[in-house]
């Protein structure tokens, strides 16, 4: 495989004032987990690629035209990330979303033309639906980049591996009858329910930790990868499955996270399948070390060969 590509814009970053659930999310997160990165020697700062905004044609391969309207206006988009309406956001509050999307776009590329990681410091937007934000999710990044990539005939059967602790509904819906993406999601309950023969919800009890969950990784996972042979996968590596996080309600400890980053990395690469990574969900101020204890690993394993 070629050298780990690492995606990240100062855009993922917008300063706001967060409000009731969304406080618990640190803003700062992707600027947290590049500046560790680089501060562990094994990259530098000119090693992080900024990818532009994804544009509007790409935005229209997953959603209605109505919808985008709606997220343009800042005070309907606050409502439907949980913010205070009446507070001046402005057009920025979109911004966040569509240079995260742009990066993930820009990993797909790249992990399929140089058949490598690529990994996104934003994105994994995975509640999103063509027509819906949920779960503090705007645009489904992770299908656009799939259909992104479709359009250029770079992949034609696709693993998503969702292991955010909330369900992964925004693809699964989105995917519903494309037997071509399969998706996988380990987590604490279903929002949505797929009758679908590539699609598998798997529903752990609340608490769960070490022991349960990295059975249920191993399980599924090598298995899913085996029996799919995708050309590609995504990795939507939310960090709240930790035992530390503020929403999720599993009981995984740090070396358990790094685990489980460990079972999908291997299975992957053990066919040679490229990869591309993004951070999804994560509250609470530690939720940025378990993204740097990854990637740290990842980048390790490259500097060796």
């Amino acid at each position: 495989m070629s050298r780990i590509r690492l995606f990240y814009h100062d855009a993922y970053v917008y300063d706001v004032l967060e409000a009731g659930r969304r406080h618990t999310f640190d803003i700062e997160r992707p600027r947290h987990i590049r500046d560790a990165l680089i501060a562990t020697g094994l990259v530098g700062p000119s090693d992080f690629i900024a990818a532009p905004p994804v544009s509007d044609a790409e935005l229209l391969l997953v959603h209605t035209p109505e919808y985008l309207a709606q997220i343009r206006g800042p005070e309907t988009l606050a409502k439907l990330l949980l913010l205070d309406p009446a507070h001046p956001w402005g057009d920025r509050l979109l911004e966040p979303f569509l240079f995260a999307t742009g990066g993930t776009i820009a990993a797909a590329r790249a992990a399929t033309t140089e058949r490598t990681i690529a990994i996104n410091l934003g994105g994994g937007f995975h509640h999103a639906q063509a027509d819906k934000a949920e779960g503090f999710c705007a645009v489904a990044d992770v299908a656009i980049a799939i259909r992104v990539l479709r359009q250029r005939d770079l992949a034609a059967r696709v693993l998503i591996v969702d292991l955010d602790c909330h369900h992964g509904n925004g693809n699964a819906e989105i995917f519903a009858k494309d037997e071509s993406v399969f998706t996988l999601s380990i987590h604490g309950n279903n929002w949505c329910w797929i009758a679908k023969h590539n699609n598998r919800d798997v529903t752990l009890p609340s608490h769960s930790s070490d022991d349960a969950y990295l059975a249920a990784v191993r399980t599924h996972v090598p298995a899913i990868v085996r029996e799919f042979e995708p050309d590609l996968a995504f990795y939507v590596a939310g960090s709240d499955a930790f035992v530390e996080d503020a929403l999720g309600d599993f009981d995984v400890s740090e070396a358990g996270m790094l685990e489980r980053d460990r079972i999908v990395t291997n299975a992957l690469r053990a066919r040679d399948i490229p990869m591309v990574v993004t951070t999804a969900g994560g509250y609470g101020p530690s939720s940025w070390r378990i993204h740097f204890n990854y990637f740290r690993w990842l980048l390790g394993r490259d500097a060796e060969g």
